[in-house]
C-alpha cells in the first residue's frame, strides 16, 4: 500500500451532521502536496468561518481508508479515518481543555 493521498491537491467536505458533540458541524478541507498543509474553513456551525492553514500527515491504513492527523493553533487535535471506498468518516478529536470526543460522519471527495 503505498498510494498517493486521495485528496491531496483537492479538497474533501466533511460533515458530522446536526447533532454530534459539537452541534451541527461541516468543513471544507483542501490538501496542498507542495508543502504539505491543509487549509480548513467551517461552513455550518457555531465555528462557521474559523480556518486555519496547518501542516498534516496523511497514512493509508487499508485499500482506500486513510489515518489523517493534524493539530490546530489552539492544540486542538485531530485524528481522522477517511474512507473513500464509502464516504464514512471517524474523528477522534482532544479539545484545547483536553476532553476527548469521538465523531462520526461523511467524507466528499470535490
Amino acid at each position: 500500500m503505498s498510494s498517493t493521498y486521495p485528496a491531496l491537491d483537492r479538497t474533501i467536505v466533511i460533515d458530522f451532521g446536526d447533532d454530534g458533540a459539537f452541534g451541527p458541524f461541516a468543513a471544507e478541507i483542501s490538501f496542498s502536496g507542495a508543502d504539505q498543509t491543509l487549509t480548513f474553513v467551517v461552513t455550518r456551525g457555531s465555528l462557521e468561518g474559523k480556518t486555519e492553514t496547518l501542516p498534516f500527515e496523511a497514512s493509508e491504513v487499508g485499500e482506500g481508508v486513510w489515518m489523517v492527523t493534524w493539530q490546530e493553533a489552539d492544540l486542538l487535535t485531530v485524528v481522522q479515518a477517511q474512507n473513500f471506498n464509502t464516504g464514512q468518516l471517524a474523528s477522534a478529536v482532544t479539545t484545547p481543555d483536553h476532553h476527548f470526543v469521538q465523531l462520526n460522519g461523511t467524507v466528499t471527495l470535490v
